[in-house]
Order: structure tokens, then sequence, then C-alpha cells
């Protein structure tokens, strides 16, 4: 028979049942549809976590205060690194361009006139910008002059200008921090999101000396950024900083670290391992849909070939050939599959951009969502279709007949 033909017999047998075909489909369109929308979400949050670390900044090596094995801002009460941890790592490890010692206090009080934001309030050296690569947009950076007369000025984010002064240009204006008055000198440049989600762009800069000894009182700091010029060094210089470190506050096994140690490489390699994980977890669920489906359209089909005896036994009696009947159920199992795989990433197209709308999450549409479709759809097709086929077209024509 030709295929035009087992097309056009498959499609008039679905025809007929239009509420069973649908049926059969669903599980299809379910598991397609989570399958593109997972696919979509894990590039898009790939992208994401890339953009991310890429804002992060190249060739850096964090030290961040505290122990634990997660990369993030530091407690503000771990009083583990200080300026001394960092002179002694600038003299012990050559090559580097830029370090960078400063101290963070996140969710701090910010008032212009009658408007106020939260942010994190920074304490920085001048060095941070070559250590962040990251400069004014608009004005001034902190100095050594303002470390070493302990200033009130202080750069802002984007995030920070955009909420306290819209459009206004904010150089020169006073704001206050922590109900202590700072005159704002610099904007920084646009940065976005770090690889943690976080909004770089919201906080405000003022020098390490002023954010240590008159708005916190401390004498430690939560991180260093060192910046080398020799990406492929990255690891070595982590393992070298660690060395260092265990070394001046006394760690011997098996006491954990009171610091951590992590650069770009390793965080792009974490970020990626955490993704494909949950990435292939939720696959996995997608394709145990697909199986459900698959397993519910050969009992329909079975059903099926049951209550169209009559039918099958006719075709028999006016020459359809037991190929034939067999190319027949075989046809309209693959038409169900595919069609509900066409379906299923149309939906998941329209699933994630709403999720994307809505929720604000990354998607990336892609190629192979569609590809997935198809082969997926085609395999559950054979798979289910393939034993009620061979009953169909096993069926005595006699018999058929009788029902």
């Amino acid at each position: 028979m030709l295929l035009s033909k087992v097309i056009t017999i498959s499609l008039k047998g679905l025809s007929k049942y239009k509420m069973r075909t649908f049926l059969m489909m669903l599980g299809i369109i379910i598991g397609i549809a989570t399958l593109t929308v997972i696919v979509s979400a894990s590039k898009g949050m790939q992208k994401k976590v890339m953009t991310g670390i890429q804002s992060f900044g190249p060739n850096a090596v964090m030290v961040s205060a505290g122990g634990g094995k997660m990369f993030g801002p530091p407690d503000d009460k771990v009083t583990t690194l200080t300026l001394e941890d960092a002179n002694a790592i600038r003299e012990s490890i050559k090559g580097i361009k830029a370090l960078s010692s400063f101290t963070t206090n996140l969710e701090q009080s910010i008032i212009y006139g009658n408007r106020n934001a939260t942010a994190p309030v920074v304490g920085v050296t001048p060095e941070f910008a070559d250590a962040w690569q990251w400069y004014a947009s608009a004005g001034d950076f902190i100095s050594d002059e303002d470390n070493a007369s302990m200033s009130k000025n202080c750069m802002l984010g984007q995030t920070v200008v955009k909420e306290l002064f819209g459009d206004q240009d904010p150089v020169g204006e006073t704001i206050r921090v922590n109900n202590t008055n700072f005159k704002v000198i610099g904007v920084l440049s646009k940065r976005g999101t770090s690889p943690m989600g976080m909004d770089m762009d919201r906080r405000v800069m003022v020098p390490l000396a002023t954010a240590m000894k008159r708005l916190f009182n401390v004498t430690y700091v939560g991180m260093i950024r060192i910046y080398i010029d020799d990406a492929s060094r990255l690891d070595e210089v982590s393992r070298s900083v660690a060395a260092i470190l265990k070394e001046r506050h006394h760690i011997t096994p098996p006491q954990e670290d009171d610091f951590r140690v992590t650069n770009t490489m390793s965080m792009a390699t974490m970020a990626k391992g955490v993704s494909k994980t949950l990435g292939t977890f939720l696959a996995l669920l997608s394709l145990i849909s697909l199986a459900v489906g698959g397993i519910v359209i050969a009992n329909i089909m079975f059903i099926s070939v049951n209550e169209r005896k009559k039918e099958i036994g006719i075709r028999r009696a006016f020459g359809a050939t037991a190929g034939d009947i067999k190319k027949q159920f075989l046809g309209e199992a693959l038409f169900v599959t595919i069609g509900g795989g066409i379906i299923g990433s149309v939906l998941g197209v329209f699933v994630s951009q709403g999720m994307s709308a809505m929720k604000k999450m990354p998607v990336v549409l892609s190629w192979e969502p569609f590809a997935l479709a198809i082969v997926f759809s085609t395999a559950v097709g054979l798979i289910a279709g393939i034993q009620p086929a061979k009953r169909a077209a096993a069926l005595d024509p006699v018999n058929a007949i009788r029902g």
C-alpha cells in the first residue's frame, strides 16, 4: 500500500474518534510541552549565570571571610579576614595586577530628601576599580586622599541613582547613610547582576577607612579581590592564597578554613554543573510523562482494535492485506504522537514566553526542543503502536466481520 494511502486511511480512522484521538494526544502534548519549557528555561538560566559571571569580571580570585563552600557576601560579624592578610597575599604571590580589600554591610538605609532606598554600603580603596575592572561613568572614583582623610565622599550604583534621583544628576548632592551625610562624587558604570543574582548596581561605595572607622567601627574586612592577567593561573593562585591564609590563621587539619577562596572559572564550572544536574532531573520527569503517555496510547489502541474488528474484517474482505492493516494502525499511532509532539512544542513555546514575561524568568528558545519532540514522539508512537498494529493485522477476516 502506498504511503499516501496509508496516510489517508490513518487520518480517516482517527477522524472518526476525535475525543479518543485527543485523549491519546494529551499525554504526549503535556510531556513535550514540559520538555520544551525545561530546555528553554535551562538554557535561559545558563545564559543568565554566564552573563552574571561576565559581570563579575574575568581573571579574578575572591577571598571571603568565613568558612563553607558556597560563595557569597560575607557575614558582617565574621572577623577572620584582615588588611594584614591582604598585604601578605600581595607580597607573596607574583603576577597580581590589582588587589582590593573591601568591607560590605548589606541592607543599609540610604536617604536623599524625602526619598529613601536600601542598598549595601561597600568600603573600598582606589584599587577596587582596577581589581574589578569597574570604573566611574560620571564624576570621580574614591581616591587615596579620601581614604587618608576618612572623607565623607561616596559613589552610587546605577540602581540607587535611579531610585533616589531619577533623571537628576546626583554628583555634588548630599545623601544620608545611616544618619551620616555623604557627598556624592561619582556614579559607577552599569554592571548588571552577579552570578548569585544580586543587583551589582544597587550599592553605595565609601572610602574603606571611613567605612571601617566611622560607619561600622570594625578592624577587619569582608572580602579581598585579586585580579591577575593570566586566566590559566587562577587555580594556582587560589591554592597559593589558601595556603598563605591557613598558615597565617594557624589552621591545621582537621580544622575547617575560616575563609573561602574561589575564582571565576570555578564559579562558572559549579554553575554549569548545578544547571546540568537540575536540567537532567527535570528532563527525566518529562520523559516519564512521555512514557506514561505512550502506555495510555497503547492501551487505547488495543481497545480500538477490539472495537473496530468489523471495520478490519471488511477491509480484509475487500483486498487489504495483513500488512496494510498493520500499517494503518501503526500510522494512526504515529500521527497521534507526532501531532501531539508538534502541538506540545508550540504550547511549550507559548508557556516559556509567558513565564518569561510574567515571572521575569530567563528563557532561550532554540531548535533542540523541536528536534527532541520529533525524535521522542516518533519513538513513543512506534513503541506504543507496534503491538496493537500486530494484533489488528493478525485478526482472522471472517471472525473479525462477525465481531
